[in-house]
């Protein structure tokens, strides 16, 4: 293998670059209409990020321990690698492996290659991939016009490629990264402006479109979010302005749009009608069966802690007295559905090991994006508020759908988050006190 990589012309090195990058800027193109894009893409990425980081590594200059732009690649390598780390100790307390439950972990696991070879090469790349969200919303918006899949009902449109809670939450991240993406463009062409808030709007429509209230929460925190990064810039006055127009846009799409205004309401109604020590079993409901999701996931792990129980193997505890809070209905999709969040998903499949890995993959890349957004640099600024809000989409989404059990999702999150971090760290300034040193 290596006689063969070392007869590879630089040209040729030259071309596998070049197809590497193509290959990550384009990775999002049709995430929301082709399925298996999304773990074939992966693949396809972490290969040639292979023969790409081979290339530089021999270029590149040697580690320091003290320098924060590799203590950060440690952590997020580290990071990508707990899911299946958390399976195999989950089976090993077990005694039983199953080489099926490595399948989502693994595809975040190959993310390190991507996350290495974009941190080593020289090229905008998030600046490059944020011309595809909009393409990639506009293809499923001709794609739901023209042939919607109507399995859930009129009310619940999607394509073929997901279904409705995955579909809206992905296409609400990818507005909101199609809105954000315009602080990286340089020169303010009004077109590209246009047409990143097409995509935005388009966005929007297609997470209302689906009737999943999977992921809305993620539009104000965004948007605080947004304040707080241009704090400098906008007077009170400004701010309270742009504040009151936001409440008011978002009171006009609760009227106006009758599927926000009806699940808007549901959601309270059912949240407000639980019952925490009920004479019978809570209601099958939407909201209702989340809360019950959580109290199950407790009780589970309170009983194997180390081990977890893996996937749905929990059927001779499920009638539990302890349990009586949840219908029949939530029990029976707890069992062959799963949790519907990522924290007691995996905190119920792999025990203690589940639940770290799924904080930990969350909060190391939220720590280096929140303090990129501090640095010396504007495009590692911009980048990293582009960060922290696909970051922020993905978290929400997770309390009340599972991503990193899923093979597309998790494929999904794990590249983005190495495209994202290693642009991040391929830019010079990695001090984030505000002086600047070079990454290696």
């Amino acid at each position: 293998m290596i006689k063969q990589l070392s007869s590879i012309s630089s040209k040729d090195k030259n071309y596998l670059e070049l197809l590497f990058i193509a290959s990550v800027v384009i990775s999002p193109l049709f995430l929301l209409t082709v399925s298996g894009w999304m773990t074939r893409i992966v693949v396809l990425c972490a290969l040639l990020a292979f023969f790409v980081q081979y290339k530089t590594k021999k270029s590149s200059n040697p580690l320091h321990i003290k320098n924060q732009s590799n203590i950060y690649t440690k952590l997020l390598c580290i990071s990508l690698s707990l899911p299946t780390i958390a399976v195999f100790l989950g089976q090993v307390f077990n005694g039983n492996l199953i080489a099926s439950y490595y399948d989502s972990p693994i595809h975040i696991l190959i993310c390190v290659l991507v996350l290495l070879a974009v941190k080593n090469i020289n090229c905008d790349t998030v600046k490059w991939m944020s011309y595809i969200f909009p393409v990639a919303l506009i293809i499923a918006l001709a794609n739901i016009i023209v042939a919607p899949n109507l399995f859930w009902g009129t009310g619940r449109l999607t394509t073929n490629a997901l279904d409705p809670l995955m579909f809206g939450s992905l296409s609400l991240t990818l507005g909101l990264l199609s809105l954000v993406s315009i602080k990286l463009d340089a020169i303010k062409s009004r077109w590209i402006m246009f047409y990143k808030l097409v995509g935005f709007a388009a966005g929007v429509y297609l997470s209302i479109a689906s009737g999943s209230r999977t992921g809305w929460m993620a539009l104000p925190l965004v948007g605080l979010l947004w304040l707080y990064v241009e704090n400098h810039k906008y007077s009170i006055v400004t701010k309270a302005i742009t504040m009151v127009t936001a409440s008011i846009l978002l009171f006009a799409t609760y009227s106006a749009s009758t599927v926000v205004h009806h699940r808007v309401n549901v959601a309270f109604q059912e949240l407000s009608t639980y019952q925490w020590n009920p004479i019978s079993p809570n209601a099958d409901t939407s909201v209702g069966a989340r809360i019950s999701f959580v109290r199950i996931a407790l009780f589970l792990f309170e009983k194997k802690p180390l081990s977890g129980w893996g996937d749905g193997n929990f059927e001779n505890v499920i009638n539990d007295p302890a349990l009586n809070f949840a219908s029949a209905g939530t029990k029976r999709v707890a069992l062959e559905a799963g949790f519907h969040n990522d924290i007691t998903a995996n905190m119920v499949r792999s025990g203690v090991w589940g639940l770290t890995a799924t904080i930990l993959l969350f909060l190391v890349p939220a720590i280096l994006f929140l303090r990129c957004l501090k640095s010396s640099k504007k495009n590692q600024r911009d980048v990293a508020f582009l960060a922290a809000t696909f970051l922020i989409c993905q978290f929400v989404s997770s309390m009340t759908m599972e991503i990193f059990t899923l093979k597309y999702s998790s494929s999904f999150y794990g590249l983005m988050i190495a495209i994202l971090s290693g642009t991040i760290m391929s830019y010079n300034t990695v001090n984030y006190a505000g002086n600047t040193s070079k990454s290696s």
